[in-house]
């Protein structure tokens, strides 16, 4: 829901989303965007990409990016697991796209219809007709992104290895101290690093991580809030509540209501 390597027990997650915003992160599922008013600007890896209405990215496993303020918007968001997407499993996790991103113009007109029918549609009561439209989707849109192999990367840079290692370890009671132990790096530099590259701190880094898994988990499940502030690794209701507030724009319980 960078590199956060968000680690979540979900097949399927949708969600509609007013001004998304969200730092550098990585996951293991596939994550699809598509504009449904307004303009987004999303990046993956170094480079950035102004969205409109009607666009859709495909963001392939593993792929760092984020999302920045680009003015008003809304966006469908779908993430899912790969062991969904039938003859597409192999094209996502062993290629990458050149342009991740696919213009309105360019599309089929049954996006739309496919796009309103997944969203439409509870994941938790029917996972077989939402992962059939996923399939759906994904055999209107990849056929205009051009793939070509993936190649693992000779060596990983600070802010890669930094994002990586926050995104598996956030519900953790990481410090900046003992990130920077983890890296071999010096902590003033490593908090330099946070500012530079993912133009945040390092604790409202952390926060969004921890925000971000909570929402998955409200989304997801019946637990309990303080059960769910605690998996992600918050220390009070109170540190919970206000990064939820910054992350998400509304309080845990009101997301609750809404979803």
């Amino acid at each position: 829901m960078h590199p956060f390597y968000q680690q979540q027990n979900f097949q399927i997650r949708t969600e509609t989303v007013e001004q998304i915003v969200f730092p550098e992160h990585l996951h293991p599922h596939t994550e699809l965007l598509y504009v449904l008013d307004g303009t987004a600007s999303i990046s993956v890896g170094e480079q950035i990409f102004a969205m409109g209405r009607g666009d859709c990215a495909v963001i392939f496993p593993g792929k760092v990016h984020s999302y920045h303020p680009c003015g008003f918007n809304r966006v469908f968001l779908l993430i899912f697991d790969t062991a969904l997407c039938g003859p597409f499993q192999y094209s996502l996790n062993n290629c990458q796209p050149l342009i991740p991103c696919v213009s309105a113009s360019c599309l089929p007109e049954d996006i739309p219809l496919a796009i309103r029918r997944l969203s439409e549609t509870d994941p938790h009561q029917n996972p077989d007709l939402s992962a059939a439209w996923i399939q759906v989707v994904l055999a209107l849109v990849l056929p205009f992104m051009e793939l070509t192999k993936q190649n693992q990367p000779k060596n990983e840079d600070l802010t890669y290895q930094l994002v990586r290692y926050m995104s598996e370890h956030f519900r953790e009671p990481v410090t900046l101290d003992s990130l920077a132990k983890s890296l071999h790096v010096n902590k003033y530099y490593l908090s330099h690093t946070f500012s530079e590259k993912l133009h945040m701190s390092f604790p409202r880094y952390l926060n969004y991580l921890r925000a971000e898994y909570a929402a998955g988990a409200i989304q997801s499940s019946q637990k309990s809030l303080s059960h769910i502030w605690e998996e992600a690794g918050f220390s009070s209701q109170r540190s919970f509540n206000r990064a939820f507030l910054e992350a998400k724009g509304m309080s845990p319980l009101a997301y609750r209501k809404k979803i």
